[in-house]
């Protein structure tokens, strides 16, 4: 008795009832998932009539694949039973099938590298992501969703941010970050700054600070600038975090001219790398993630990418930032599903962008955690002495200050008006009437209260107001 043939005679003749685990794996994975090519094929045609709603039975399947007729009638028509009892014979026939493709995983594996043993790090990366594949699935979905069960006892710990800014923490590990840029909008400089605040100390990093205590790898892959300018990058980093030298555990390649393929290789084969180097990887950087995607609107490409970074930022305790470009003349909407993807699943995300007077800022509105809002958000400009960008004041500092100004000219200039440098609350509330653009006594009442609160005017023994020294 053939187990495939029992699987599929008994999925045939159940015509479509819902399947047990093993079943539906085997059903779903044809034609790979079946050793022999009729029972595939058949399978295949199965599939895809029950997601259509349309009736199985063998009568509907003989006419479909007539070359495979007297097989139908003589082999499977023969080998129905209850789908509970074909389900025994269906997790034997998985078991088989992932034998095959591990024969199949390892034997790709030795033809590559006999052809291109240079390649051999990707080779070895793609053999083992595919082998961790393989063995995942091994397992029943029960078993996987058991070993994730909410367990009062078993609290996890909770992971410490590796970056922050503006006083909000980010990037912690296990999970995704994306920051997203418009052209020309400084994403260097913030990814330098970024790398920087990793063993920088007091000095200005754009606003962010990190710390690594452990010395685990920093790693950092650029697949867009020049080797120049990569180069340009990681020496302003230093210089940003007044050092000479890298510490060894910064990691930084530049994979511009990589294919696709090679580039999403080279990450797993990079964090492997600096792990076994540095004892563990602190953080991520891919700049730019959409070089690791053949098409960036390929939603099964674009998603698999995704979940393997997810995967790699659990499996290596750490977090990864992936930089991508924003659509030209568009409000932040990243490049293709590979974009959308990645703010749905990033933890944060932090968007760059010019402001009008050519200021870079760093804000962030979609996040699990709290958002940086524009208006307090760091931002950078360059500087000529500097040789790099350097932090300047935030859009609401500014408006403060511009605030605070206009209120001690409004005070000065009331004092002016009645020529005393010391003022009862009617009196000067009635000088500041006098003022140009304070047209109400409300408006006078407020200018009173902003300015004691702010210490721009002060009692004094008497109790009448004057100017603060």
């Amino acid at each position: 008795m053939n187990n495939e043939f029992c699987v599929l005679a008994s999925v045939i003749e159940s015509g479509n009832t819902p399947l047990p685990p093993f079943v539906g794996k085997l059903i779903q994975n044809a034609p790979e998932s079946f050793d022999d090519l009729r029972a595939g094929k058949i399978a295949v045609t199965v599939r895809t009539m029950r997601q259509a709603g349309e009736p199985v039975n063998f009568s509907i399947i003989g006419e479909r694949h007539l070359p495979f007729l007297n097989f139908i009638i003589t082999e499977l028509n023969h080998s129905v039973m209850l789908l509970a009892h074909a389900e025994f014979y269906a997790e034997t026939c998985w078991q088989a099938f992932q034998v095959r493709r591990f024969l199949s995983v390892t034997d790709e594996a030795v033809q590559a590298m006999k052809s291109a043993p240079g390649q051999a790090p990707a080779i070895i990366a793609n053999t083992r992501a595919a082998l961790d594949n393989i063995t995942s699935e091994s397992h029943t979905l029960i078993d996987r969703i058991t070993a994730r069960i909410y367990s009062p006892q078993a609290k996890p710990i909770e992971p410490a941010p590796r970056y922050s800014i503006a006083n909000t923490q980010l990037c912690t590990p296990g999970n995704l970050t994306t920051l997203s840029a418009q052209a020309k909008a400084g994403k260097s400089a913030a990814i330098g700054a970024m790398m920087a605040s990793t063993f920088a100390r007091d000095t200005d990093c754009l606003g962010f600070t990190s710390t690594n205590p452990h010395g685990h790898a920093v790693v950092h892959l650029d697949t867009e600038q020049c080797p120049f300018d990569h180069w340009q990058l990681i020496q302003r980093a230093l210089r940003r975090a007044r050092v000479d030298t890298a510490p060894e555990w910064l990691r930084s390649f530049c994979l511009t001219g990589f294919s696709a393929d090679d580039v999403r290789s080279a990450i797993r084969v990079s964090m492997d790398d600096a792990k076994k180097q540095f004892g563990g990887v602190h953080s991520v950087f891919i700049d730019g993630i959409a070089d690791a995607a053949h098409d960036v609107n390929d939603p099964d490409e674009t998603s698999s990418l995704i979940t393997e970074l997810h995967k790699l930022a659990i499996e290596f305790d750490c977090p990864i930032i992936n930089i991508i470009h924003v659509n030209p003349g568009s409000d932040f909407k990243t490049r293709g599903h590979l974009g959308s993807q990645l703010e749905r699943k990033s933890e944060t995300n932090l968007r760059l962008e010019k402001d009008d007077s050519g200021a870079s800022v760093i804000w962030a509105d979609k996040n699990r955690r709290a958002p940086i809002p524009k208006n307090t958000a760091p931002r950078f400009v360059w500087n000529d002495e500097a040789g790099m960008h350097v932090l300047a004041a935030s859009i609401g500092s500014i408006k403060q200050a511009a605030s605070l100004n206009e209120l001690r000219e409004q005070c000065h200039e009331a004092f002016g008006n009645a020529g005393t440098s010391t003022l009862t609350w009617t009196a000067f509330v009635t000088a500041l009437l006098r003022v140009p653009g304070v047209n109400s006594k409300r408006t006078a009442e407020r200018i009173h209260t902003d300015a004691k609160e702010r210490g721009i005017i002060v009692k004094n023994v008497i109790g009448q107001w004057e100017l603060s020294a």
